[in-house]
This record gives structure tokens, sequence and C-alpha cells, in this order.
């Protein structure tokens, strides 16, 4: 898999760019394999779905960063709650869980940022599940101690409501709603995107019915 040193160097940094292109030259090298275990078929496609969450996180996050960018200092309400929908949509991102404790710090102060309180303290819970520790720790239950918290503003973000990120609308798609996938990676998108390239592994056509990775003569029998 990938290992935190690895990842840490780019994604702990905020090299996103630099990550991102690590993770796509590997998806880029998976179809090169041929294994002869299962459990060799097992790692390799692990680790593609491990890169294609990184991935798409580090697209979220630099999506994020790009509309902080056009809306200067003073955004609008519409950009304000777009720029929390991407910092909640990032924390679900499986990552590990290193990772996962930036997402929901940035996420948290997002929230609160925008008095969306009752959202803000679900995701300092999830910070202090995951065992944050220091100022990060005494924010969080901060944040949770506020008494009769509200959320202001309504956003197409439902926690409990299971959900995959479109990778071209870097929207929301819920459980029950129609989707399409990239039968390389396994990235979810809107039907409308049927027919172009995966944006996440820029390898395979979305929503093409194929076999996906094959690298291990046992997949063929």
């Amino acid at each position: 898999g990938i290992n935190a040193e690895y990842m840490g160097k780019s994604f702990g940094l905020a090299k996103f760019q630099e990550a991102q292109a690590k993770m796509r030259a590997i998806v880029i090298s998976l179809p090169l394999l041929v294994v002869d275990s299962r459990a060799a078929l097992a790692d390799a496609q692990q680790l593609l779905a491990t890169c294609r969450e990184y991935i798409l996180g580090l697209m979220l996050e630099l999506k994020r960063r790009d509309l902080v960018k056009e809306s200067g200092e003073t955004p609008s309400v519409e950009a304000q709650n777009r720029l929390a929908e991407l910092a909640a949509y990032f924390t679900h991102c499986n990552l590990q869980p290193e990772h996962v404790v930036l997402t929901l710090k940035q996420a948290q102060t997002v929230f609160f940022k925008i008095k969306n309180q009752k959202m803000a303290g679900s995701f300092a819970r999830r910070l202090l599940d995951l065992g944050a520790t220091g100022e990060m720790a005494t924010t969080a239950k901060k944040i949770l101690q506020i008494q009769d918290a509200t959320d202001v503003r309504k956003l197409n973000y439902d926690e409990h409501n299971p959900f995959v990120t479109c990778g071209i609308s870097m929207r929301a798609i819920y459980k029950g709603t129609p989707s399409v996938k990239c039968p390389f990676c396994q990235a979810a998108y809107l039907p409308e995107h049927k027919g172009k390239v995966c944006t996440v592994c820029e390898v395979s056509e979305i929503g093409r019915e194929c076999v996906g990775l094959t690298i291990s003569a046992a997949q063929l029998r």
C-alpha cells in the first residue's frame, strides 16, 4: 500500500499537485503488473482504490482553493456555501487517519465560520474519535460545548446519507441516485458524464462496459 511516510511528504506538506501526480503515475503503472496470486491481485486492487480516493480528495481541495482565490476577500453566500460543501466532501474520502484529521480540522473551521455550528460539531466529534490531541482537541471540545447549536445555511451535504462524489461536477451523488462509473478505477460520476474520459485516473472512458484492471490469469478463467 501507500505508506504514511510516502504520502506524508506530499500530502502533509500540502504539496497537493505533486501528490496527485505521484498517485496518477502509480495508477498508470498498475495495468503493466502481472501477478500470480489472489493476495497480490487484492493488493493491487486496494492500491488502485487508495490512489482513487487520494486523487479525488486532492481534486476537491484544489477546486476549493481555486474558488477561494476567485472569490476574493468577500466571497458571496453562494461561494461560501460551495466552499463548505467541498470541504465536507473531502472528509469522506477514504484516506489514512492522519490525513482524515487534516480534512476534518479544515471542515470544522469552514462550517463554524458560516455559523453552521451543529455541523461543525459533527466534524469536531469525528476529530476526537480519531484521537486528535493538543490545540486541535481543545478547539473541537469547545465547539461541542456550544449550547443549542444550529445550522444557519442549508447545504448540499447530508452526513447521514451515504454518497460518493462526482469526479467532474464535484457534487455529492447520494445513495439511490443514478450514477455511472469509470470501469478502471471505479470513480463515480453523474450519468450526464458518460462517454467522457475519467478525470480521476485519466485512463478509461466513463460508463464503458469492460473488465477493468486485469493483471492475473485467474481473472480470465
